[in-house]
């Protein structure tokens, strides 16, 4: 099973929703120290932890290749409240369709 590290673009609630409706192991950045942390400090957690982040930052994160990277782009999601469920919900579809992804980046649908 997949363990997530949800990035500072998105909300809190997303790692909460992870954990206490799909039963995921998933923290936010602000959860664990890392709001605001450079994205090779959050990289080296994921990487420790044996996380999937999940992120907007294409660019920043493009080079990583020991990690499993989930890019989402917010302008796919629903605004304002139907953000946190919308994207927990594509995770865990994401999630059941790779109960053993590859390092690398994958995007899930939303």
């Amino acid at each position: 099973m997949t363990a997530f590290l949800v990035d500072e673009m998105f909300p809190p609630t997303t790692a909460a929703l992870l954990r206490d409706k799909y039963g995921y192991d998933a923290v936010h950045v602000a959860e664990v120290g890392l709001k605001g942390a450079e994205d090779a400090q959050i990289a080296a957690a994921v990487r420790a932890e044996d996380r999937a982040v999940v992120t907007e930052n294409v660019a920043d994160f493009a080079a990583e290749r020991e990690v499993v990277l989930l890019f989402v782009l917010k302008k796919n999601l629903p605004a304002g409240s139907a953000q946190a469920p919308a994207l927990a919900a594509a995770l865990d579809r994401w999630a059941n369709q790779h109960p053993e992804p590859y390092l690398g980046p994958h995007w899930p649908s939303v």
